[in-house]
């Protein structure tokens, strides 16, 4: 009897002892996943950033449009989800997505190595690189090592991609971090006489020179630190990843991406091309 009363008073023990240890996994399973919650409610809350032509305001009508917000569109309609838009910015979209203002970043987001210890990224939609820009007639600089000296200024945008890789490689030069939307606002400084040198992604440097001339792109059509565009999300929302994944699959082998890209002249990025090849029976 007292050993019943004991193996009694044990199992009891164990059972609190593992109710303490996951309450996190009960309570998520009571509220259920956010591809569950979006599945329910019928929204899905799409954070978004200044980032023409991929995503943008327009001023006439207030609708949010772009390629990206065509792409998350076109996905959510095929299971009658409405996106709720959230605007935020490069330096503060991971901490918008901790503190659940939303549940996805659709933008031109690289996947770098210190991002995702921070966040999860779906697969790569695109794949892009970065350049440098200087003011025409400035001939200083001919490599990165040129730009990274002492008495050069290079303009960065707060939390984007080139400002991750100037901090990690440049150890000379004066970065000036600009927290903006805009990643064309690095450029526009450089153009102002404000920073010698811009290190920003090659399609926001070509697209912002055709509209404003006097710069020079200085590795033209040699991009360096390639890194894949994917789209943040929490680590933890397998689901909604999968979910994601799974859709941008079929949009890429089935051309709609490029359907949607193709509305956007001068929206150029670089893709992973994917060959089918017949499987034929040995004879």
């Amino acid at each position: 009897m007292f050993g019943m009363r004991s193996l009694g008073r044990r199992t009891a023990l164990l059972a609190a002892v593992l109710a303490l240890a996951m309450p996190a996994v009960d309570a998520h399973a009571r509220d259920g996943s956010t591809l569950d919650t979006m599945l329910k409610n019928k929204v899905l809350r799409v954070g978004w950033i200044i980032n023409p032509p991929g995503s943008s305001k327009n001023l006439k009508t207030g609708e949010i449009e772009g390629f990206y917000i065509d792409i998350i569109k076109f996905i959510l309609a095929q299971v009658n989800v409405t996106p709720q838009y959230v605007e935020t910015k490069w330096s503060t979209f991971p901490a918008g997505l901790q503190s659940n203002q939303f549940d996805i970043l659709v933008g031109g987001t690289y996947s770098t190595i210190p991002r995702s210890a921070a966040l999860a990224f779906t697969r790569p939609i695109f794949f892009s690189g970065y350049t440098a820009a200087v003011r025409q007639g400035d001939d200083r600089f001919r490599s990165l090592a040129d730009i990274d000296k002492p008495g050069v200024t290079v303009a960065v945008v707060q939390g984007s991609g080139g400002h991750e890789f100037v901090k990690r490689t440049f150890k000379n030069a004066k970065i000036n971090a600009l927290d903006s939307a805009d990643l064309a606002a690095d450029l526009n400084e450089v153009q102002m006489k404000r920073a010698d040198v811009a290190i920003e992604d090659t399609f926001t440097t070509q697209r912002y020179m055709a509209a404003h001339p006097g710069l020079v792109n200085l590795f033209g059509d040699k991009p360096f630190n390639m890194s894949p565009i994917a789209w943040g999300m929490r680590h933890g929302d397998y689901d909604l990843r999968e979910f994601i994944d799974k859709s941008l699959e079929w949009m890429s082998v089935n051309g709609k991406i490029d359907e949607i890209i193709n509305n956007y002249p001068g929206a150029s990025r670089y893709v992973v091309d994917v060959k089918y090849r017949e499987i034929k029976p040995a004879q």
